[in-house]
């Protein structure tokens, strides 16, 4: 039993509060002083007229692991620039949580998530930035440990040894390392990962929706045996959705610029994480074929 818990763990990151025994990593706490200008709640305003400026996204990926569902959340701050109705998108991760099972998870650690390499492949673009508006995103391609001369195309790299491999979080370990959370055990992994989001305006300063996401992995060892066994990690989409919303004050939005610098870094965002959606448990029915 411990086997498979573990092979569920070690898969590739796609990216319950209530219901959920995590402890989720905690950045500094800066004090209530950091919500300046706020009027109302997450998403509440009635919007700029743009969606020119800043926004905070929660994507709570579903993937299937031998027929166990484990959920990926990911918060990111995105800076986006509109020119009519086209979209250039701009992406920083800030804090990668996976499920957990049987209370053991995955930790990535922050030198990982510090050294994805965000691909610009194509643009978003928006039809109406009224109630009901859609929004499609543009790509999010994410190379983890990965320098690929076509990152699209290219297959990701099964040997260590190849040029495509880097030691993106700089531990002297080729691709970036994870690790599992109450043991020992460390793994060295390349990772590609595509995702979509589309959605509709819920509110002027809210985005709902879901996602497509697509991601390969290649193990390149692992401190035990055990957690370099790479299972195969199949997209769930039918469960994967997100949340984006207005962080940087304009059209009534919240303002969460504590500096006011004009930039919203992750730690003055992470105030608000828990606001943006609710979280739901994993579920393995989910991933029954």
């Amino acid at each position: 039993m411990k086997k498979l818990i573990l092979l569920f763990l070690v898969a590739g990151c796609s990216v319950e509060r209530g219901a959920s025994d995590w402890e989720p990593q905690q950045f500094s706490d800066a004090g209530p002083d950091l919500m300046v200008g706020v009027d109302g709640g997450i998403g509440e305003g009635p919007g700029a007229g743009t969606m020119d400026g800043t926004w905070l996204l929660l994507h709570e990926g579903s993937t299937c692991v031998i027929n166990a569902e484990q959920l990926t959340h990911a918060w990111y701050v995105v800076d986006i620039q509109q020119d009519d109705r086209v979209l250039t998108e701009s992406r920083t991760i800030c804090r990668v949580d996976l499920s957990p099972v049987l209370g053991l998870r995955v930790i990535i650690p922050p030198a990982a998530i510090d050294s994805i390499d965000f691909v610009d492949i194509d643009k978003g673009f928006v039809s109406d930035l009224r109630v009901g508006g859609s929004y499609s995103s543009s790509s999010e391609l994410a190379l983890w440990g990965l320098e690929l001369a076509n990152p699209v195309e290219d297959e990701v790299p099964g040997d260590a040894t190849d040029p495509g491999v880097v030691d993106g979080d700089g531990d002297g370990q080729p691709g970036v390392t994870f690790n599992v959370e109450n043991s020992t055990c460390q793994r060295f992994q390349g990772q590609r990962q595509i995702i979509r989001y589309s959605g509709k305006f819920d509110a002027p300063n809210s985005v709902i929706g879901t996602s497509v996401n697509l991601t390969d992995v290649k193990v390149y060892g692992s401190t035990e045996a055990l957690c370099g066994i790479a299972p195969p990690v199949i997209s769930n989409d039918n469960f994967s959705r997100f949340r984006m919303v207005r962080i940087d004050g304009a059209g009534g939005a919240i303002n969460l610029d504590a500096n006011a610098d004009g930039t919203i870094s992750c730690e003055e965002a992470s105030q608000v994480f828990d606001q943006v959606m609710e979280f739901r448990a994993a579920d393995n029915n989910n991933c029954k074929r």
